[in-house]
């Protein structure tokens, strides 16, 4: 369910937002992000994601975000939990407030073809796929994002065996690889 604009400030001023992250990663270990236009993370780079609206399983958000940031088609068969994370952020997507912004985020992980034709949104100027060797210390990278490639990141709240990925650098057995055929209309 959409909300009004003035019910999503007040909910973001007074709760906490479940959000989706998906960490979309190619046959060459690089992981897609793009260049955020708006608050919270405005200008650093950060995995496609977003909110879990009312009514919606998570499923639906799931297949939502990904087809409306990035065109791609994906269902929960598609996706391996990567971990549960804190996200506090000063600022929110409301610029002329002092409203600050809390997710907690389910981080899902999801192989994808280097091919793939990926479609930006409005929230991110670009999209494109980085090295996961060079994104621990690239300053232009959220240090959200750069946390879910990290053993020790402090905000993980909870994950699974999915992240010890991060420390192998190779994706799991039985991670289905998302072609480019998969971006047809869902």
């Amino acid at each position: 369910m959409k909300l009004a604009l003035e019910q999503f400030r007040a909910i973001v001023r007074d709760t906490v937002l479940v959000s989706l992250d998906l960490l979309l990663i190619n046959e060459r270990d690089e992981v897609l992000v793009g260049r955020r236009t708006h608050g919270p993370a405005r200008d650093y780079y950060f995995v496609p994601g977003g909110r879990v609206m009312k009514g919606e399983t998570l499923a639906m958000a799931l297949q939502r975000v990904a087809k409306e940031e990035t065109g791609l088609c994906l269902s929960p068969d598609q996706v391996v939990f990567h971990g549960i994370y804190d996200h506090i952020y000063d600022d929110s997507y409301f610029e002329d407030s002092n409203i600050s912004t809390q997710y907690v985020v389910i981080a899902c992980r999801c192989a994808v073809s280097s091919d793939a034709q990926i479609v930006s949104d409005l929230q991110h100027e670009s999209l494109h796929f980085v090295q996961i060797a060079d994104i621990t210390s690239d300053p232009k990278i959220h240090p959200y994002t750069r946390n879910y490639f990290c053993a020790d990141a402090k905000n993980l709240f909870l994950g699974s065996e999915s992240t010890r990925w991060c420390r192998t650098g190779t994706p799991q057995a039985g991670v289905r690889q998302v072609k480019s055929s998969s971006t047809k209309d869902c």
